[in-house]
Parts: C-alpha cells; structure tokens; sequence
C-alpha cells in the first residue's frame, strides 16, 4: 500500500464524512484551537507532521467522531492524548454504524440517541484497547507482522489477501486497513473499515 494510495483514501474519507448518517460529535472533549484543527487536517491531507496528539486528530477529523467519543466515553483520552508512542487502528464512523446494525435491538443498550450508555464504559475500554498497540508501528512493520499484541494484551493477527492488508482474528473476523501512516506526536494511526472485537 502506497503513500499515494494512503492519502487518496484519507482524503475520500474526509469528503464521505459530509455525508455522515450518525450527526454525532464529541461533546466533552475540549476541542484544539482553531490552529491545531489546520494542523491535524493538513497532517491528515499527508503534509508536515505537527504537533497533534492521536486524540487530537480524532476528535479535529469528523469521520472519527465516534471513535473520539469512544475515547473519552471509556476513559482513554490522556492514554491517547498523551506521550507515550502508540499505534491505533481507527474505526470509521461508518465502521461503528455497521457494528451497531450488526447488534440489532441490542446495539440501544450500547449506544443510544448519540452517546454511549453509561454502565458499558469496560466493554467500550477493552473494544478499543484492542485497536491500539505499544510503539509507533508503520505500515511496513504491520503488514510485515504475523500478529501484533495489543493494549488489552491479546494479538490481532495480521492477513494479506491480493494487494490488500485485514486485522483481526478468525473468531470475530477482520477489518480492511484502508489508509496507513497518519502521523500524530505520540504514535500512527492506520484506518480500518471496521470495529475489531477481541
């Protein structure tokens, strides 16, 4: 997967995201300055690495609103928002809507009204930890990796099929990584089109 290909894919990300079915957003969080919002889109748009956090590109990126809520809801902000280099597979908004569909009338109970339910704030923390791994890991070292231990100290296993790169396990499937090498100050985000469960 190219450096091309990458920012083609986060660019058509950002233009879908006008068209997002959830109208969520970040409540809580305390949105960057105007300044660090340019910084992180122009970090997205694969221009000069800055300053932004993993979190800060979440939250400045409407088609990471939810995983930002996520985050916050689970209490992961100064794990993300802070110095310690890691590596995210972040869900799409989309990827979230599918996980949702795919829970039918439970999918209320988790998620309702544009927030997440409180008393699911463990469930939400370990779904996430598995999208997220020690050390700054690029695309060459993931997709060159057998299986990849994560912050809830399980592995997502690694599989090409043809020119493309999937995360997960056999038992509950894998997602797409669609665009690799975001660069934050405390580690790289590689998008994936859909929510891994552990």
């Amino acid at each position: 997967m190219n450096l091309k290909y990458a920012i083609g894919m986060i660019s058509l990300l950002l233009v879908l995201s006008a068209c997002d079915i959830t109208d969520n957003y970040v409540r809580d969080y305390e949105y960057p300055s105007q300044s660090r919002v340019s910084e992180a889109q122009s970090l997205i748009s694969g221009q000069e690495t800055t300053n932004a956090t993993l979190l800060d590109i979440a939250a400045s990126a409407d088609d990471f609103s939810i995983l930002a809520q996520a985050v916050l809801f689970a209490g992961l902000d100064e794990v993300l928002g802070g110095r310690r280099q890691l590596t995210v597979f972040a869900p799409t908004n989309q990827a979230f809507v599918d996980l949702l569909e795919s829970l039918g009338d439970d999918a209320e109970n988790l998620y309702n009204n544009g927030e997440f339910v409180s008393g699911n704030e463990q469930f939400v923390r370990d779904i996430l930890l598995y999208h997220v791994a020690p050390g700054k890991r690029e695309a060459e070292d993931v997709v060159t990796a057998d299986r990849i231990r994560t912050q809830n100290r399980s592995f997502v296993f690694v599989k090409q099929e043809n020119e493309s790169f999937f995360v997960g396990n056999d038992t509950n499937g894998f997602a797409e990584i669609i665009a690799t090498d975001i660069p934050a100050s405390n580690g790289v985000i590689h998008v994936i089109d859909a929510v891994m469960l552990p």
